[in-house]
């Protein structure tokens, strides 16, 4: 058995991982682990991988692996040049930028603003042409009878009287209106001031931080989900692990945290498919390229007791 596998092979055993479970978690296929554990690297697919998957190997069970293909880059093929271009990330998405950068699919990008600015314009339009209307409508003749005149002035004095207290209650409901307002914008603001707000650091390594703001001292419920591969994920809380298992692409679970929790972790095997909702809003840990992660998760004490007043 060549070293860097008897290595590999001993973290993986000191984790109480089987060959399975490291397939279920990295998604290489298990003969290829049973080749970088016998240090048979004919048998994976090409160099560009034995690098990626000895690398991905040691992440998952705890090594680093960068370290570990340093240590043993006399004993690892390196992967031709030709053989990284055509496995290159940069490559694959270049096709795909320029797509995206064509003539039509910018016009297409901006189709909503223009039908927006097209309705506008077109109510303008409309608005305008009322307008003409109504003032174009006939114009009342001034009476030459003095009785028509007083008659006139009398119904003039008495729309001027309900002219006035109709103003008087209109400002009186304004005015009520307005406190009304008040009121409601204030309450709207107690309201977002104890929202619950997530700030999340980018992932140091295999670990990520993320700060909490107003979390409720009780009720609280963490999201779990799968999405385009399996995740195997745990949850501790106070150093006890309140929930783990598997999850397949497309499922969830829901864990409901203690009450008067500050801090507690969420640790994943599979990062970059997990997928985290704390009180039903998204936690983004894509800021983070490790696949074996552990989030901590620690509420801001000055915040937390704002938000229960």
């Amino acid at each position: 058995m060549d070293e860097i596998g008897q290595k590999l092979r001993d973290a993986r055993i000191q984790k109480g991982y089987t060959i399975d479970d490291l397939q279920q978690i990295t998604k290489i296929q298990k003969r290829y682990l049973i080749a970088i554990e016998e240090g048979n690297f004919d048998a994976l697919p090409g160099d560009f991988y034995v690098r990626a998957f000895i690398k991905q190997y040691a992440d998952t069970v705890g090594l680093d692996g960068d370290a570990l293909l340093t240590q043993f880059q006399q004993d690892i093929p390196e992967p031709q040049p030709q053989e990284y271009a055509a496995q290159s990330v940069e490559n694959k998405t270049r096709a795909t930028r320029a797509e995206e950068a064509s003539p039509v699919n910018r016009l297409r990008r901006y189709l909503p603003q223009i039908a927006i600015a097209a309705v506008v314009v077109v109510a303008v339009i409309v608005i305008y042409v009322i307008m003409l209307v109504y003032q174009s409508g006939p114009k009342q003749t001034i009476p030459t009878d003095s009785e028509s005149v007083a008659v006139s002035s009398k119904r003039s004095s008495s729309k001027t009287s309900k002219s006035s207290t109709s103003s008087k209650t209109s400002k009186t409901s304004a005015a009520s209106s307005s406190s009304k307002t008040a009121e409601k914008s204030s309450k709207k603001s107690t309201k977002k001031s104890s929202k619950l707000g997530i700030s999340v650091a980018d992932a140091n390594g295999a670990t990520q931080a993320v700060t909490l703001k107003n979390l409720p001292k009780t009720g609280n419920k963490l999201t779990l989900g799968a999405t385009g591969a399996t995740a195997w994920i745990s949850v501790i809380v106070n150093g006890s692990t309140t929930w783990q298992g598997s999850l397949t692409s497309g499922n969830s679970q829901e864990v409901t945290l203690p009450d008067n929790v500050t801090t507690f972790q969420v640790r994943s095997g599979n990062a970059t498919a997990t997928t985290i909702k704390l009180n039903g809003q998204s936690v983004d840990i894509s800021k983070g390229t490790s696949i074996v992660r552990t989030i901590t998760f620690t509420a801001d004490a000055t915040e937390s007791e704002g938000s229960q007043e």
